[in-house]
């Protein structure tokens, strides 16, 4: 059973197995690391609960952050825009980024469902 807590459903998530890893412009945040995403839903930024899976790329980077990471819900995309990971916010037009195998996502975070040996890069980009 998840426990909701500051907004994030969090339990150890037991799913497929994929790497993570965080960049700003200048700055490797976090080396690649395995991660499963996690159990139950996310729920930052004003996500309604049911709206953005724990076993997606969101839940991922949940879990590997420890959760230090916000967002802004947005019901039109539906999905949750990336404002900080790990305490660093994008200035200017600059935005957080996910790639996926090295290829830019066509979806946002929450439509992003883990496949076992994916590489997951957050990066700040221009």
């Amino acid at each position: 059973m998840a426990v909701e807590a500051s907004g994030v459903a969090l339990a150890a998530g037991s799913g497929p197995a994929v790497t993570v890893q965080i960049k700003s412009l200048n700055k490797t945040l976090l080396k690649p690391t395995t991660e499963h995403g996690q159990t139950g839903w996310i729920t930052k930024g004003s996500t309604p609960k049911g709206k953005c899976p724990g076993a997606s790329a969101a839940g991922a980077l949940n879990a590997a952050t420890h959760g230090k990471w916000a967002g802004k819900y947005y019901s039109s995309v539906p999905g949750i825009f990336v404002t900080s990971i790990l305490g660093v916010k994008p200035t200017g037009s600059d935005y957080w980024s996910v790639l996926v195998n090295g290829k830019s996502a066509s979806v946002g975070i929450c439509a992003i469902k883990l496949h076992s040996g994916e590489k997951l890069l957050f990066k700040v980009v221009k």
